[in-house]
C-alpha cells in the first residue's frame, strides 16, 4: 500500500516537473524569438554600449567582454555584427562624422557670399565637435589600425578625405581665384580648426573665448 502510493506521488511530481520545464523552455524560445534584433538594432545597440563604455572610461573600457555585457548580448554575439574591434571602432567613427558632414553641407548651401560662406562652414565644424567632445575624443584620441596587411586605412574606404577637402575650393573662391589650387591651403586650415576644437575640448578649464573669435582670426588669414 505505502509503495504503490508512493510511486504514484513520484510519477506525479515527476510530470508536474517534467511540464513546468517543458513550459519554461517553450517560454524561453518565444522570449527569444520576440527579442530578436534586426542586424540594424543589433549594430545599434552594440554602438550605443560602446559609446556609453568610451565616455566612462575612455579606451581601456572598450573591451568585447564590456561591450556585449552593456549591450545585454553574449560575447560572440559581437562578431556577428562587427568582425574585429577595428570594424566596431571604424563604425563608431563614421557614425560621429556622418551628421558632422550634413551640417557643413548645410552650411555651405547657406550663404552665398564667398568669404562669409568659408567662414560659416569653418564655424560648423568647430561648433560641432564642441557640442559633442565625446564623438571628437572617440574620432580622433584612438588610432586608426589595419587587421591585416594591404588592408585599407579607414580614411582610404570613407569619404571623410573627400568632404574635408571641402575647404581647398571654398577658399578659392573666397580669394576670388576659382580655379587655383589651394589643396594645402585646405589643409592647413583644417588643422587649425581642429586644434581649436582640441583645446576646448581637452582643456576646458582654461577661460577661453568663444570659439566664434578663434575661428574669425584663423579664416581672415585664409581670405
Amino acid at each position: 500500500m505505502y509503495d504503490a502510493h508512493h510511486s504514484y506521488l513520484y510519477e506525479e511530481m515527476r510530470q508536474a516537473k517534467s511540464y513546468k520545464y517543458g513550459k519554461r523552455c517553450r517560454m524561453t524560445r518565444i522570449a527569444k524569438r520576440r527579442t530578436r534584433l534586426t542586424p540594424e538594432e543589433g549594430r545599434s545597440r552594440i554602438l550605443a554600449a560602446a559609446q556609453e563604455l568610451f565616455e566612462a572610461g575612455g579606451v581601456p573600457a572598450l573591451s568585447i567582454r564590456a561591450i556585449t555585457a552593456r549591450a545585454g548580448m553574449p560575447a560572440m554575439t559581437l562578431y556577428g555584427y562587427f568582425p574585429s574591434k577595428t570594424a566596431l571602432v571604424r563604425a563608431l567613427w563614421s557614425h560621429a562624422f556622418a551628421p558632422l558632414f550634413l551640417e557643413m553641407e548645410a552650411a555651405e548651401s547657406a550663404e552665398a557670399d564667398p568669404k562669409a560662406r568659408l567662414k560659416r562652414v569653418a564655424q560648423a565644424l568647430v561648433d560641432y565637435w564642441v557640442r559633442f567632445p565625446d564623438r571628437y575624443r572617440i574620432v580622433f584620441l584612438i588610432k586608426d589600425r589595419r587587421e591585416r596587411e594591404g588592408d585599407a586605412w579607414f580614411i582610404e574606404e570613407t569619404d571623410v578625405v573627400a568632404e574635408y577637402s571641402r575647404f581647398a575650393p571654398l577658399i578659392a573662391a573666397a580669394r576670388g581665384d576659382p580655379d587655383g589650387d589651394y589643396l594645402r591651403e585646405g589643409e592647413a586650415l583644417l588643422c587649425a580648426l581642429t586644434g581649436i576644437v582640441h583645446m576646448l575640448v581637452t582643456v576646458s578649464e582654461y577661460p577661453w573665448a568663444r570659439s566664434e573669435a578663434y575661428v574669425d582670426l584663423i579664416v581672415r588669414a585664409f581670405c
